[in-house]
């Protein structure tokens, strides 16, 4: 089944990277954590109501430049194109 699935992309043009099990250095959602959770702590939400509205606006502070930003760190190829 795997084997099939490279054949296919591999047969579009487009190659395989692999990367490791878990690797933090690698993985662009650390980052997003990483402001998320700094977010949260500069907010300082001391009760369940605030806490709820401290995450939408920790979220909303995630920009598309923010993801970008972050898959370039992580070593992906990426464009905006």
């Amino acid at each position: 089944k795997g084997g099939d699935i490279e054949k296919l992309i591999e047969s579009a043009g487009a190659k395989l990277i692999y990367l490791p099990p878990y690797s933090p250095d690698f993985s662009p959602i650390e980052n997003c954590w990483s402001k998320i959770k700094n977010l949260l702590r500069s907010i300082g939400a001391r009760s369940y109501p605030d806490l709820v509205t401290a995450i939408e606006t920790a979220f909303s502070q995630v920009s598309l430049d923010d993801i970008f930003n972050w898959f370039t760190h992580c070593c992906y190829c990426t464009s905006l194109d």
